[in-house]
């Protein structure tokens, strides 16, 4: 810069005879100005050199922002999903679980049950022997019925585990080490039978009995049907067979039923009390829909306990519910509005108008093992017993198959896709322990009678 500035001075001196004062002083400004153009352009260089670095490293923090929001969307991710995913592993293992000691249960209580009869074997064939009745001490809970007397077993009803015994005979007799059952006379025109099936009522010796009703194929306890069975002063079971039909000819089967809805409650409470989510089937007569005397108290004390209502499903069969009237179908239009539900149990009519089932509020059906599989006769129409289960999906209605009693039976029906089963293969009906149903008021007007 200083070259240039002297030269310009000089030139103008020399070539144009410029004074040396004014030479001088253009060339000092040329000097001035080439620092002031020199250094504005070192200050842009800086600023531009400056301005890049600082580019640089906010696109560094953007960068490491980004990484660091990635490292904690990965981790929420972490947090959120580890709990579902070790749920879904570990579920696996408690069903298995669960199975296996459901499994087990069955093992210990068959084992007890043959204890029991090797224990009552000798008293037994004494009383085959003398043609008598035999009454061995109470076995309590894990004594399966049996049915035994004067050297015959009673065939069971057609259905093993229903209050309600129409059909045909048929299935596997039972036995119960805990009371001898009425083995004598043919039916239900038997005057000695009549009269111990009304004094049984009128005394108020109804036991009641629940049957498992579990999950396919997971064998988990979903449900319980309820039962009743009664006894005569001496300790003798009567099965339904005939003494259900005696006690609709005798005009009691209310009083009977009742009993079992208001006990059924009972078992209700005590398994709410125990958080266990299961439900009853409760098997009932259509004739004690039109008990005026007992439902519209049942109904207003079920209206206040709703949450006990969702888990009671009343069941009827298939020839009950086709010999309905407005009546009765009134009544269950009432007990649907407060919450319960209904089946239709004992299917033989697969035809049948299961739409119009579905909106007066039947979401379960039942059906024999053996029928659904085409061993035992059947109105299938114009479904075919593998569509009958998403038939009846289609209307809100689920399948339970009933009467299981073999393994083989089970794989069959699963390829039904049929998700519910009950059967003496799970377990047979047992005696619920009268502890359970001490305590708590009863509901309706016949509460003196129902409590025996």
């Amino acid at each position: 810069m200083v070259v240039i500035a002297g030269s310009a001075s000089a030139v103008l001196y020399f070539l144009f005879g410029t004074s040396l004062g004014d030479a001088t002083i253009v060339g000092t400004a040329i000097l001035v100005a080439q620092y002031l153009v020199n250094l504005q352009v070192m200050r842009t260089r800086d600023k531009n050199r400056t301005q890049r670095q600082v580019d640089m490293v906010s696109r560094g923090v953007v960068q490491i922002n980004q990484e660091v929001q990635s490292l904690e969307n990965r981790l929420s991710a972490f947090e959120n999903g580890f709990p579902a995913r070790a749920r879904d592993e570990i579920e696996p293992v408690f069903v298995e679980v669960e199975v296996l000691g459901t499994l087990v249960k069955q093992i210990a209580e068959a084992v007890a049950d043959l204890e029991t009869r090797v224990t009552e074997m000798p008293a037994l064939m004494n009383a085959r022997a003398g043609g008598g009745y035999v009454s061995p001490q109470p076995a309590g809970l894990s004594a399966p019925p049996r049915a035994i007397a004067n050297g015959q077993a009673y065939a069971q009803s057609g259905n093993p585990g229903s209050g309600q015994a129409y059909g045909d005979a048929g299935g596997v007799s039972w036995q119960d080490p805990g009371a001898a059952l009425w083995g004598a006379g043919g039916g239900t025109d038997d005057p000695a039978l009549r009269d111990a099936v009304a004094r049984a009522v009128e005394a108020s010796r109804i036991d009641l009995y629940l049957q498992p009703v579990v999950t396919l194929p997971q064998r988990q306890v979903r449900y319980y049907e309820a039962l009743t069975r009664l006894r005569t002063e001496d300790g003798e079971v009567l099965l339904p067979l005939h003494t259900v039909p005696i006690a609709e000819s005798l005009g009691i089967i209310p009083t009977v039923d009742n009993v079992l809805l208001l006990r059924s409650v009972q078992v209700l409470r005590r398994l709410a009390s125990r958080n266990k989510a299961v439900g009853l089937f409760c098997n009932i007569s259509p004739l004690t829909l039109s008990d005026d005397k007992f439902f519209p108290g049942f109904i207003e004390y079920m209206d206040k306990n709703r949450q006990l209502a969702e888990l009671i499903v009343l069941e009827f069969t298939q020839a009950g519910v086709d010999a309905m009237g407005p009546l009765e179908f009134e009544t269950l239009s009432a007990l649907h509005d407060v919450g319960f539900r209904f089946s239709v149990d004992q299917i033989t009519d697969m035809g049948a108008d299961f739409r119009g089932l579905s909106r007066r509020g039947f979401a379960y059906g039942k059906i024999a093992a053996d029928r659904l599989l085409g061993r035992a006769p059947a109105v299938a129409g114009d479904i075919h017993p593998h569509d009958f289960a998403d038939l009846l999906v289609r209307y809100g209605i689920e399948l339970v198959a009933d009467h299981i009693e073999t393994e083989a039976q089970v794989l069959e029906v699963l390829e039904f896709g049929i998700g519910y089963g009950q059967g003496f293969l799970f377990s047979p009906p047992r005696p619920v322990r009268a502890d359970v149903l001490q305590g708590g008021p009863l509901p309706g007007s016949e509460r003196r009678r129902a409590v025996g």
